[in-house]
């Protein structure tokens, strides 16, 4: 041996360890790291929707909630506290607006979807669900993200 500690000695050049051990790491290095999955909405307005009748279907609202424009989630609250303060103590109103949004006929189940028509960051999205009915969606990008917004019945009364 040349003195040196044997971790030395197996990493040098010219010696049977180096080139298995160069291939692990760039193996680990290619293979390892996997990249993060982009946020729901990413991929652009039809994946959007997709995503969005996926969440219901599995019964997670809170990730169909999120795939809504913030113009959505903000009017369907409005309207869910108007509802609260028009049935006073009889109850039946719901709790906010995602309550009152998935408790509707959304989109859900098996769906085919399909992009009509693209102009910056709007899209208008074709939705057919399984009985046949189709529904035409706007999509917008906020923040990078593609999200439904909802046509709502006037938040102020106006409706």
């Amino acid at each position: 041996m040349d003195g040196r500690a044997p971790e030395v000695i197996a990493l040098r050049d010219g010696n049977r360890y180096c080139a298995p051990v160069r291939r692990a790491a760039l193996l680990l290095f290619l293979f390892g790291c996997k990249p993060a999955a982009p946020p729901p909405g990413a991929a652009g307005p039809v994946e959007a929707v997709q995503e969005f009748a996926a969440a219901l279907q599995r019964g997670d609202p809170a990730a169909a909630y999120a795939l809504l424009s913030s113009r959505t989630q903000r009017e369907a609250d409005q309207l869910a506290a108007r509802a609260r303060a028009a049935a006073g103590d009889a109850g039946g109103a719901p709790e906010s607006g995602r309550q009152m949004l998935f408790g509707s006929a959304l989109p859900s189940g098996k769906v085919d979807v399909r992009e009509i028509s693209r102009q910056g960051d709007v899209a208008q999205v074709e939705v057919v669900d399984k009985s046949g009915r189709a529904r035409s969606y706007r999509v917008v990008r906020e923040g990078g993200v593609w999200k439904l917004d909802l046509d709502l019945p006037a938040a102020d009364g106006g409706g």
